[in-house]
């Protein structure tokens, strides 16, 4: 192909071709690459460096490498803009020392992907409020049906309860026991107050519980609770880091139950530390929400017991009942607020506590 049939092709050409001499000047130029960058003549560009139209690319060493495809590159039209380009790079025909470069605007695609990339964000960030929102509705109707389970059985076990607990205290004031007996009293007392707690606690985390709501200092709240577990802390030897915000932390809430649910988060972070560690207490403030939370460094909760912990009588302890966190979630939840739990095996849990303000 001679030169004129060489120029006439690439004018017909639709993407923007550049021809770049050996010493990194523009040799040719087609009318698509003057409508791309918004040039007039060829002559504003014919012989300028390659360098001052293409952003961030050199020349050096690229003749070893071609021909290339579909590369990524930045023009720069007229007025500085930035135009990005997918370039085809190939040797000239009729100048071989010369290098072609054939550059398709991708300007819209790159708007498209990003406007795709933000609606999948978008999408997933949905997906997760939808799924945490789920995850809400779930533990609510579980704690709504373990009410209406508990309201249905706390009167059919409890008039027994009372006849059983009646019939030993008769049987104990008329000397009807021999010695060797009252140990056995003893249990069955034990145990009706046993099951009598049970049926409170189970009430009490499922039913509504009427708020006293009063301005109160949250802070004081924790020192009290930590005070009253001194002594466990110390024996323990467990480290406490109080990282409190310096701004103002009152708020109106129900001392006794907002008191009852940090009980149970403080003493549930020291029992996972029986041999030592660090229990870490920070609040700060988020918008409307006052946010405590309550770091330990224990055994953490496998990934699986995660989405259960606050579900009526699921317990990782020996022993446990299963209802103190279902409690702690009912009177936060009453309190509009949430809780929620950051845990890792063997890398300690922190439960967060959003009040509003």
């Amino acid at each position: 192909m001679d030169p004129d049939q060489e120029k006439n092709f690439l004018d017909s050409v639709v993407d923007g071709v550049i021809a770049v001499d050996k010493e990194g000047r523009i040799r040719e130029i087609n009318q698509a690459t003057l409508d791309l960058l918004g040039y007039k003549k060829k002559e504003d560009l014919l012989m300028l460096p390659f360098e001052e139209i293409c952003k961030n690319f050199s020349l050096k060493g690229l003749r070893d490498k071609i021909p290339l495809a579909e590369q990524g590159l930045m023009y720069l039209n007229k007025d500085g803009k930035e135009i990005p380009v997918s370039v085809n790079i190939s040797s000239r025909v009729s100048y071989p020392d010369d290098t072609i470069f054939m550059a398709r605007d991708i300007s819209k695609i790159k708007e498209l992907i990003g406007e795709l990339t933000c609606s999948q964000a978008e999408l997933k960030t949905s997906y997760t409020e939808l799924k945490v929102s789920k995850d809400e509705l779930v533990r609510s109707e579980k704690l709504a049906y373990t009410g209406r389970i508990a309201a249905s059985i706390a009167h059919e076990i409890r008039n027994p309860l009372t006849n059983v607990s009646m019939s030993i205290q008769q049987l104990k004031r008329g000397n009807r026991i021999k010695q060797e007996g009252f140990k056995h009293v003893e249990i069955v007392e034990r145990n009706i107050e046993r099951i009598n707690y049970l049926i409170t606690e189970l009430l009490n985390c499922a039913r509504p519980t009427k708020l006293n709501f009063q301005p109160y200092d949250i802070h004081t709240v924790i020192k009290d609770v930590l005070e009253s577990n001194k002594a466990k802390i110390s024996l323990q030897r467990i480290k406490v880091t109080e990282d409190f915000t310096s701004n103002p932390s009152t708020l109106r809430i129900d001392k006794e139950q907002i008191e009852r649910a940090f009980l149970n988060l403080i003493i549930n972070a020291i029992e996972t530390m029986p041999r030592g560690g660090n229990l870490t207490i920070t609040t700060e403030l988020n918008g409307n929400f006052f946010l405590a939370k309550i770091h330990d460094t224990g055994r953490g909760i496998h990934e699986k017991d995660i989405i259960k912990i606050f579900d009526p009588f699921f317990s990782t302890k020996s022993g446990g009942v299963g209802l103190g966190l279902t409690i702690c979630y009912g009177i936060i939840v009453s309190h509009g607020g949430t809780i929620e739990v950051e845990s890792k095996s063997r890398k300690g849990s922190t439960f967060i506590v959003s009040l509003p303000r």
